[in-house]
């Protein structure tokens, strides 16, 4: 008994020597200082950095208040210290430091749980929406997307990017989006700064991007820096979340069809961290489910991985890396199989030449490719494309002074892509092999981006950008009779062109400017400019982006398009900036467009100029946006009113579409009305809704058919007059959270029904000739019921 209880004290008095110790921060150093200390606060959970939180020795009495990114400097004598540590909404916490050179720290704030339901914590300040001198920015936090009804047990990013005002989707099951008139091919996806060509799963039930993953989510409607290029229409902006360098957590999820599981933390503290995730489905159960043997004999599967590795060089100096991979594969009834993935690497190197001057340089690779294989006897085949990526950056920052900060920075990528080659799977088939040429091209970039505060009540940002572009050999082009339409028949003469020889160069200014006036404190005007262009283009007859889908860069006959947008909104926040409010307006014209004729032939088509037109557009809407943020009930209204016109006028009439006249584009939709509700109930229970309204999409009707050589034929003299019926949708989640001291047990179960009332909302129309009756339409619903699911969260 003795024994034990001396061993106990031993232990004891160990365990507070040890304490009394305090936190080692620093190599040991001859001197006694001061030390400059870096220091980062975060919250426990989620490991956002805390904006404003206070640092404070009360025997040197010294302090410092975390900046926008959580951090904080100090300089500090050798020896011990008490560190307090708190901000409004979290529990103030006491560290003993023990200071022996230069070094940093990272501390973590735990949430009161008591105060929450009185105070509001932001992770950005409460009045950027009024200060910020850019319109049409739309930065959303994961906490707020992940507040959202999951669909099949999980949120998405990108059905969360649609509920914005002047953002919308062709409807289920569709990938990508359109913002502001603009086409889906338009719109810059950067995951980690590396571009994703097709930003879906199971073709658009799921995004590709894992939200435990993800740091920030920012959408460029209008207002884009210079330092963005490449894309007509938006830019979207993912950042990824980082491992924390001191401690290890993790998270997981279990849903109705996928799994997925993320950790982190440090491999050396405060020197290198890692951050991992994995997604995987499991849906094949369901479609077995089903009782028509079509779909009973399918099957679709995803999965996709991310990491994220920091490196702390010095503390000027760090790298990271950034890695993604993902694959699909459907198969329908065991016939043919659609399969695509992307993979992206990132490699930045950041370095701070002092406090004012900062440089960021990376490499970047993307690639993307899509398969279809089919399996029907003697004619199975495989067809395969595939795009290629990468590019290196250099971007440069110089803080002239608070308010007033210059960037700077150079930009180049390689461009190759596989349009498309066909192979037997076996020699038994009867499928004769046959490629599609390569295509390549060089796109470069110089920007120069000033954001400036002028005075209190006038924001200022402006830059340029200048873009070059160079279509690449080696390539066999096609000259064609100018008196006649482009076809394969009018070819005049064969040209051939070696490796890397320029066949066609582009190249221009983009300027871009924001101004915003501001009349009080919670009141602002915004005017903006933008024009940008695009030399790669998605050749597509479908409404949303698909396997089938083809990608096409510029070359002497197919230009760039180009997007000239103007802007001008008015902001107001109401209740201590707790109810945000605004109306933009916005007019974009489109040039270079491009269009197919009817009755296009897209796939492995080496003369695919002599299927495509070029035409011109415009686009204009205005946007009404309410939001509010204060708990326990928050949430927002957005409307939209908007139109999305294209014109088609040739030389010939194969190459005018509409007979001239203007047209909807297929992404169309003049209303579009979003109503999103977030309550919490209490602490451990919460309620979502959102209900979406939007008018159908254009679509071509035949208005007549007749028979040649005795087969009917459907006639079709516009395109685009008709519409789909109007889409409307409410979905409904509870949320049931168990926060428990003991970290490894907190989580949430989360009950949700996606489209409640179970309406057939028509995805597209289609029609069946039947001999001697006009054309018969039907209409395809995609998920055209009440879908329940159920999801379980859990931290660790």
């Amino acid at each position: 008994m003795i024994r034990i209880i001396i061993t106990s004290l031993i232990i004891a008095f160990s365990i507070l020597q040890i304490e009394a110790q305090g936190r080692i921060i620093g190599l040991e150093t001859s001197g006694n200082g001061p030390f400059l200390i870096k220091g980062k606060i975060v919250d426990d959970e989620t490991r956002e950095p805390i904006i404003g939180a206070n640092v404070f020795i009360e025997s040197l009495q010294i302090g410092e208040s975390a900046d926008e990114e959580g951090k904080f400097e100090l300089s500090i004598p050798k020896g011990l210290h008490q560190l307090r540590v708190s901000s409004i909404g979290y529990e103030e916490d006491n560290i003993l430091i023990d200071i022996r050179g230069r070094g940093s720290i990272t501390i973590r704030l735990m949430q009161n749980i008591n105060q929450l339901d009185e105070i509001v914590v932001t992770a950005v300040d409460p009045d950027a929406n009024i200060r910020n001198a850019a319109a049409g920015v739309e930065k959303i936090s994961m906490k707020s997307i992940e507040g959202l009804p999951p669909f099949v047990g999980e949120v998405d990013v990108l059905k969360s990017i649609t509920l914005l005002p002047g953002v919308n989707s062709a409807g289920e099951a569709s990938s990508g989006f359109n913002v502001r008139g603009g086409g889906y091919d338009q719109n810059l996806i950067l995951l980690g700064g590396a571009p994703l060509y097709n930003p879906s799963h199971l073709f658009g039930f799921f995004s590709a991007f894992n939200s435990d993953m993800i740091n920030s989510v920012t959408l460029f409607k209008g207002g884009i820096p210079s330092n963005y290029g490449g894309r007509a229409s938006s830019i979207l902006d993912l950042d990824y979340a980082k491992g924390d360098m001191q401690n290890w957590s993790g998270k997981a999820s279990v849903g109705t069809i996928s799994a997925k599981i993320s950790g982190g933390g440090p491999i050396i503290k405060d020197k290198l961290s890692v951050l991992g995730g994995v997604r995987v489905s499991y849906s094949n159960y369901l479609l077995g489910l089903i009782k028509d043997p079509n779909i009973n004999n399918s099957a679709a599967q995803f999965y996709d991985g991310n990491i994220v590795l920091n490196y702390n060089i010095s503390d000027k100096s760090s790298i990271d890396y950034t890695g993604y991979l993902s694959s699909d594969a459907f198969n329908f009834a065991s016939d043919t199989t659609f399969a695509w993935g992307n993979q992206n690497h990132v490699l930045t190197w950041k370095y701070a030449f002092n406090d004012k001057f900062f440089l960021k340089s990376s490499i970047v690779s993307s690639q993307y490719n899509f398969s279809i294989l089919n399996n029907s006897g003697f004619s199975n085949f495989t067809l395969d494309s595939k795009i290629w990526d990468r590019g290196i950056n250099a971007d440069l920052k110089y803080i002239i002074k608070e308010g007033n900060e210059l960037l700077f920075g150079i930009q180049s990528k390689y461009l190759k892509i596989n349009p498309g080659s066909l192979k037997p799977q076996n020699g038994e088939s009867s499928i004769n092999p046959f490629e599609v040429p390569l295509e390549k091209a060089l796109e470069s970039g110089a920007y120069i981006q000033h954001d400036v505060e002028l005075g209190k009540w006038v924001g200022l940002s402006y830059g340029i950008r200048y873009v070059d572009y160079r279509y690449l050999g080696s390539k066999t082009t096609y000259l064609y009779d100018e008196l006649f339409p482009l076809s394969p028949e009018t070819v005049t003469e064969v040209v051939n062109y070696e490796s890397n020889k320029v066949i066609q160069q582009y190249g221009g200014f983009e300027p871009r400017v924001s101004l915003r006036f501001s009349f009080t404190e919670n009141t602002s005007l915004k005017f903006g400019y933008n024009r940008m262009n695009q030399f790669i283009h998605l050749i597509s007859n479908t409404a949303t982006i698909a396997p089938t889908d083809i990608w096409k860069l510029s070359d002497q006959y197919i230009k760039p398009q180009t997007a000239t947008q103007y802007s001008a909104g008015f902001f107001q926040n109401f209740a201590n900036n707790t109810i945000e409010t605004s109306i933009e307006a916005y007019y974009k014209s489109l040039d270079n467009v491009l269009e197919y004729k009817d009755g296009a032939d897209l796939i492995l088509n080496p003369q695919i100029e002599t299927e495509l037109l070029s035409g011109s557009g415009e686009a204009y809407g205005l946007e009404v946006y309410v939001k509010k943020k204060s708990k326990p009930m928050s949430g927002w209204i957005s409307y939209t009113y908007s139109r999305s016109l294209r014109q088609v006028v040739g030389p010939y009439p194969s190459e005018t579409i509409n007979n001239g006249l203007v047209y909807p584009a297929n992404y169309d939709k003049p209303h579009d009305l979003t109503a999103v509700l977030d309550y919490e109930i209490n602490p451990f229970v919460k309620y979502s809704a959102i209900f979406t309204y939007s008018t159908g999409r254009p679509v071509t009707f035949p208005s007549a058919k007749f028979s040649f050589f005795g087969d009917d034929v459907a006639y079709y003299d516009s395109r685009n007059q008709n519409r789909i019926l109007d889409y409307h949708r409410l979905d409904m989640s509870l949320t049931f959270n168990f926060n428990t001291k003991k970290k490894w047990l907190r989580g949430d179960w989360v009950l949700s029904v996606y489209n409640i009332y179970g309406r057939k909302n028509a995805f597209s129309i289609f029609f069946d000739d039947l001999p001697g009756s006009p054309p018969q339409a039907y209409k395809l619903a995609v998920l055209g019921t009440a879908f329940p699911s159920l999801s379980y969260n859990v931290e660790f």
